[in-house]
């Protein structure tokens, strides 16, 4: 069995009822209950607002010091690379630096070797 429409859930009372009109003291006191709770409500959207404002505020400034910290990064990753590109050239040319010299040293070696027909220079010990 289902309930007539007219009857409110919560209350089971019927709409079609008459309510108990409200004196003049009880509807004064509802309005000035709503009347305060609007004021409350009001200073904490102010106060919620305001909030929201400071925080934006501090989002903003951690965005532009992570914009900040990425530029740097970048131009430090590109620091590195030219300077790791003039070390390897540094190390190629001293590689063929090292080789010229050893090239020459035993250029000077074979020099020293005909001049002396491979006699060695080195004096028995006594």
């Amino acid at each position: 069995m289902t309930a007539p429409a007219c009857y409110i859930a919560e209350s089971r009372a019927c709409l079609h009822e008459e309510i108990p009109a409200m004196t003049d003291d009880e509807r004064q006191r509802a309005i000035d209950f709503i009347v305060e709770q609007q004021a409350k409500h009001s200073v904490q959207l102010d106060k919620l607002i305001e909030s929201h404002r400071r925080a934006e505020h501090r989002f903003d400034r951690d965005e532009r010091i992570l914009k900040l910290m990425i530029r740097a990064g970048r131009r430090e990753r590109q620091a590195r690379s030219e300077a790791d590109e003039r070390l390897a050239r540094a190390l190629a040319e001293l590689a063929e630096s090292q080789k010229h010299s050893d090239r020459k040293l035993d250029a000077l070696v074979d020099i020293v070797r005909q001049q002396h027909n491979g006699r060695s220079f080195v004096t028995p010990l006594r």
